[in-house]
């Protein structure tokens, strides 16, 4: 049994880990180049869900992820960073509607909770929420929650230091010792060497530089520049009168509570705006106030109340992706005790990662549910970079 780890990156799927891993009683240091949690996970929308239509080839791993969270609430007792009212979604134009409708039945042909609710009884649910006179069904994904990062990793690694987790922060990687042909060592900027048994590698569209590092010739990840990234952009307008108590997806925007009479907001078509114009110019989005503020606007049309908002912050989320879209997780081919762990909708798939990738790192068991999601599928063929998910 390895004794010895060191984990990569402090976002929620590296805290998550470590946490697993020290839960286990395993010697674990935790690495980051800047603070906890202060990469993709500070930024994203934080929607724990398995019904997006776009990512069905890892259904199974987002419902677990789904259904980790609640064991992981249950287990820290009355934590108050996981809000699990529920998700609404509806469409207006035809042709989409009916796509939903089918997507619904085939949700719950997996076993998934969705119930069609009628414009009078989610009007009872939500009445606050504007829905268009052409709708006349919504679909409620009653799993669904929301997330606050932010608490659950101060929960999450409160815990694990008082159990023995080291923490390295502000002290990027800079390189690894290794000898017969495994890792024995990371080296930090510090100048600090941390002799271990294995490396799990959680840094997100950061990964292919790390592992480049222990030599590593495999690419993993969508290049990390302006137009190849899976940009968002999350607005959080300022505080209103409301009384939202769900998600909703409203056409394709995205509204939830974040506290304090604040909604967040999230577009996936000013997301495809970004990327276009990141694409054409080669440069980052310049813009994301003006774009902010047209998502808050349409949004208006479903939550009057925004009407006297403004923008409190716009930022925008590099999401990582691998190239072909599936989650990334397994032994690194060719480095011994280098284990990677990469994801696109990480928020939603960390305690599931976490928990099967510490069966395999920690007891070397193979977990079938990673079948198909191995890096070693990278080494074997040229893969396509897909645009966005």
């Amino acid at each position: 049994m390895t004794d010895r780890c060191v984990v990569l990156g402090s976002g929620i799927v590296g805290a998550l880990t470590a946490y697993r891993l020290t839960e286990r009683g395993m010697r674990v240091t935790l690495v980051d180049a800047g603070s906890p949690g202060s990469g993709t996970t500070a930024t994203g929308y934080g929607h724990i869900n398995a019904s997006y239509e776009g990512y069905w080839e890892y259904f199974a791993l987002r419902a677990a992820g789904v259904a980790g969270y609640r064991r992981l609430r249950a287990e820290l007792g009355e934590a108050q960073w996981l809000t699990d009212a529920g998700c609404a979604q509806f469409e207006s134009d035809e042709i989409k509607r009916r796509a939903l409708a089918r997507h619904a039945e085939r949700l719950q042909a997996a076993g998934y909770s969705v119930v069609s609710l009628t414009r009078e009884r989610f009007a009872e649910m939500e009445p606050d929420v504007t829905v268009p006179s052409d709708v006349s069904e919504i679909f409620y994904y009653t799993d669904e929650a929301y997330l606050d990062t932010a608490a659950l990793m101060a929960d999450l690694l409160g815990r694990s230091v008082r159990w023995g987790l080291e923490l390295r922060l502000n002290d990027p990687v800079t390189g690894f010792g290794l000898g017969d042909e495994r890792i024995q060592s990371v080296h930090l900027k510090s100048g600090e060497r941390i002799e271990t048994d294995v490396v799990v590698c959680c840094c997100g569209r950061w990964t292919d530089s790390v592992l480049a590092l222990a030599g590593s010739d495999i690419s993993l990840m969508i290049p990390h520049e302006p137009g190849t990234a899976a940009a968002g952009l999350i607005v959080t307008g300022s505080p209103v009168v409301q009384r939202l108590r769900r998600m909703i997806i409203a056409n394709g925007i995205n509204i939830r509570p974040c506290g304090g009479g604040r909604l967040m907001i999230w577009s996936g078509q000013v997301d495809v705006e970004i990327q276009e114009e990141e694409r054409a110019s080669g440069t980052w989005c310049q813009r994301p106030a003006e774009l902010a503020t047209a998502a808050m606007q349409a949004a208006q049309e479903y939550l009057p109340a925004l009407a006297s908002a403004e923008v409190e912050t716009a930022r925008i989320c590099r999401r990582a992706l691998p190239r072909d879209g599936l989650p990334v997780m397994g032994w690194v081919p060719g480095v011994g005790g280098l284990y990677v762990i990469a994801a696109h909708a990480a928020v939603t798939l960390a305690p599931a990662l976490a928990e099967l990738s510490v069966t395999e790192v920690s007891q070397t068991t193979e977990a079938a549910a990673l079948d198909g999601f191995r890096p070693d599928r990278f080494a074997q063929a040229d893969q396509p970079v897909v645009a966005g998910r």
